[in-house]
């Protein structure tokens, strides 16, 4: 069951203006880039708006994906062109539809925030396996609002964020079991990156407007913490199928 409707992103997306991302996701794309070989067809279910897959295009990959939102249909190719991006199949559609009667294999098949808007995330991870090619690299993230610290800043101060995303997704050991089962090789499975905070817009009491700007303001002393579940922002896997 999906958490959120599909008229919830497109009124996120709507304006939207493109970038390539820089952050602690893409950080962590770098430190197993070797895993990632160049020239190789790179799949993402649910890939607008598109800041992990230009990152990922300008590694050397030829990135195809689908996802739901209108913007797919206008400007998205020209846009991840225009960075330097080798382009293929970049559809709007239901790319879980697609995922199960497809088929279609790639090199690298991967999602971004995606599966953990799913209460059934297991047969989501399952679907991204369908798509994979025997020695191919799967590949997998999530925010980690589960964590200690980061559910009680999102549920005291970013409930309704909160609430479109299922916490029991968030947990990495299983997704690592789950793809173990399937015959993978697995790289990495766990949490990463030092913390950060960001909450989506609501309607908040004065109380919880200065809750976001105590954290802000705590952010850098926070950040000194390592990579743990407890706070760090993100979880991830990273996991090569056998070759049959």
């Amino acid at each position: 069951m999906d958490l959120v409707q599909q008229q919830y992103w497109d009124d996120a997306y709507n304006n939207f203006s493109y970038f390539v991302a820089d952050d602690i996701v893409t950080q962590w794309m770098d430190k197993h880039a070797a895993y990632l070989k160049k020239g190789g067809q790179l799949f993402e279910l649910g890939c607008f708006p598109g800041r992990y897959m230009a990152h990922l295009g300008k590694m050397g990959l030829v990135v195809n994906g689908m996802d739901l939102a209108p913007n797919m249909d206008e400007g998205f190719t020209a846009w991840l062109q225009k960075q330097g991006v080798q382009t293929g199949k970049l559809e709007r559609g239901d790319v879980l539809a697609y995922a199960a009667n497809s088929g279609d294999r790639y090199d690298v098949v991967c999602s971004f925030g995606f599966i953990e808007h799913f209460q059934n995330f297991s047969e989501i991870i399952a679907l991204h396996d369908k798509l994979l090619k025997p020695g191919g690299e799967l590949m997998i993230t999530t925010p980690n609002f589960r964590g200690g610290l980061q559910q009680f800043l999102h549920r005291n101060l970013d409930k309704e964020n909160l609430d479109r995303h299922y916490l029991p997704s968030m947990k990495p050991h299983l997704w690592k079991a789950q793809l173990e089962q399937l015959g993978y090789d697995v790289q990495f499975a766990g949490y990463f990156g030092r913390f950060d905070y960001w909450y989506d817009a609501q309607e908040r009491s004065s109380l919880q407007k200065l809750g976001n700007k105590v954290v802000l303001k705590l952010t850098p002393l926070l950040k000194q913490l390592p990579d743990a579940a407890f706070q760090s922002p993100y979880c991830g896997i990273l996991a090569q199928k056998r070759q049959a």
